[in-house]
């Protein structure tokens, strides 16, 4: 059976920080770990940083393979790529800009 999800949608999810409500298991069709995910708040955030992890390298390194049990994708690699190195980089910046403003 055919499991045809949206990458961009996906890493959407997991870049909003819903994944510690087990949002992202639960869109990519598994349901029991996503209610587990949500009554752990992401494994107390270990599980849902591991999570944005594999979903971030999977978005970056351009793959068609699919995850947590994803068969496969309906949108372009290439522009799910582009959108995802734009948030890691706001991510980057942004948590250096709050470095230097909090130090201050």
């Amino acid at each position: 059976m055919k499991n045809i999800k949206s990458k961009l949608v996906l890493v959407l999810i997991a870049a909003s920080g819903l994944g510690i409500l087990g949002v992202d298991r639960m869109y990519a069709g598994q349901i029991g770990l996503g209610i587990l995910k949500l009554l752990t708040f992401g494994g107390l955030g270990i599980w849902m940083v591991v999570d944005y992890f594999l979903i971030v390298w999977n978005a970056l390194s351009k793959s068609k393979k699919g995850i947590f049990g994803i068969t496969k994708w309906s949108d372009n690699v290439q522009f799910v790529f582009k959108i995802t190195l734009f948030i890691v980089l706001c991510n980057i910046v942004l948590g250096v800009v709050g470095n230097i403003y909090t130090s201050k």
